[in-house]
């Protein structure tokens, strides 16, 4: 193990905390935290090799950057309650998990927490911070992150505080985070998970997924540094190409500025399943793949994706798309699960305001929500709905305990539109739902 150079050499049949015990009294040589964090990590990738281990042992190094950015937000959007004025009680034990191929159980009821991009957040900084201890605090224990949100310091300080408060253990919670555009090389996938566990203040997370099957040009960041900058924008890529999105002129003039040609789908999942391998992420899946380009990445890799996240509600039901999942062992994962977010116009249909769906509502005494989630419950879907309103995420929680009948499934089925409401040919420049 050589320190001068910070680099850590691997030794053959070395034990770990023999390794563990010359860095400790290697770390005087280092000048500051920042070093000793990076020292850290250089560790953990060495025991995570020698033992193949899956759960990397130690959580220090998130804890020790000196530097952080004040939270992302619009200063005059949203401003949660202080969420320690709600009362903590345990995990609904009647919550449906969903046993992934790894043997890992995922609640099928989490929480969401996008809100709003860059350019479009409607919520102060530090919202997510009270939401997510609002959500354990209420017995939920699935996140669905993404460093793609600006908020995952947020989720990370408020996972820290509630296990400090002994309201819940890392163990207990199942956390996501997702791989952001700029970053599909594969060469910048694993630095951008760790960005995200520094962040996340975490050793690890339960589920790594590829957000988009997408790659935009990489957008430089500070690795050791929680949070991001004001001036970070990593949507429009537009600090490193100087335009901003223009729709009309993509369709002229092929490819867009901030897509990146040169990279393959395969290319970042070898990367990402090089990240499972070596510890930093107990699964990995995918996001917005329809069948055939899930088919194209099944065919390149024995790593199967444990899960496919992508929007579904009951105007959006993907039956074909679920169909293919299941016939692979993968998970199924919705989100925009009510038909309802950042992305519906007011003058757009609403699935909450179906007749049917209503009326399903008033026969079980149910709100619609509350129907459309039972509903992707029990068709084996699970999902991390999005609400900023303490009633609505206790009420999420309910979803175990009761049931829909046969016919109230078949209504629902026969509402079905293919209709999205997330369209990213407008702004990824590419119909990828085409």
């Amino acid at each position: 193990v050589l320190f001068c150079t910070k680099r850590c050499v691997y030794v053959e049949n070395k034990d770990p905390f023999i390794l563990l015990a010359i860095c400790v009294k290697n770390s005087a040589t280092f000048r500051n935290k920042e070093s000793l964090c990076e020292m850290s990590v250089m560790f953990r990738r060495a025991v995570a090799g020698w033992r193949g281990i899956s759960r990397p042992p130690f959580g220090a190094c998130r804890m020790m950057s000196t530097k952080k950015y004040a939270y992302c937000g619009n200063p005059d959007g949203f401003k949660q309650i202080d969420a320690n004025t709600i009362e903590v009680t345990p995990a609904p034990e009647n919550m449906p998990h969903v046993t992934l191929a790894n043997g890992d159980r995922m609640p099928m009821i989490g929480m969401g927490t996008f809100t709003g991009t860059r350019m479009t957040a409607k919520a102060q900084g530090g919202t997510m911070y009270e939401t997510t201890k609002m959500w354990i605090r209420a017995g939920g224990r699935m996140i669905d992150a993404a460093s793609n949100y600006l908020n995952e310091d947020e989720i990370g300080d408020a996972i820290a505080d509630c296990i400090a408060d002994g309201i819940v253990t890392r163990e207990e919670l199942f956390v996501s985070s997702k791989l952001n555009n700029p970053y599909h090389r594969k060469e910048h996938v694993q630095p951008m998970l760790e960005k995200s566990l520094l962040d996340l203040r975490l050793d690890y997370v339960d589920m790594y997924l590829m957000h988009w099957p997408t790659a935009f040009k990489y957008v430089p960041y500070e690795q050791n540094v929680r949070g991001f900058p004001p001036e970070y924008e990593p949507d429009c890529c537009s600090a490193v190409t100087g335009v901003m999105w223009d729709p009309e002129k993509f369709q002229k003039d092929w490819p867009p500025p901030h897509l990146d040609m040169g990279v393959t789908i395969h290319e970042t999942w070898a990367a990402m399943a090089e990240c499972r391998d070596a510890g930093l992420a107990r699964n990995i899946g995918v996001c917005n793949f329809k069948v055939t380009l899930l088919h194209e990445l099944l065919c390149g890799t024995d790593t199967k994706p444990a899960v496919l996240q992508c929007e579904c509600h009951p105007y959006c039901q993907q039956h074909q798309l679920v169909k293919y999942c299941e016939m692979n062992g993968i998970q199924f994962q919705a989100y925009s699960p009510l038909g309802y977010g950042e992305f519906r116009p007011d003058n757009e249909i609403s699935v909450l305001e179906n007749s049917v769906i209503n009326d399903i509502a008033a026969k079980h005494g149910k709100s619609p929500a509350e129907v459309v989630l039972r509903w992707h419950v029990q068709r084996g879907v699970a999902t991390p709905p999005f609400s900023l309103k303490e009633h609505e995420l206790r009420q999420n929680l309910t979803v175990g305990s009761w049931v829909l009948h046969e016919d109230d499934m078949t209504a629902i089925a026969a509402v079905d539109k293919d209709f999205h409401y997330l369209r990213p040919e407008s702004w990824y420049g590419l119909p990828l739902w085409s």
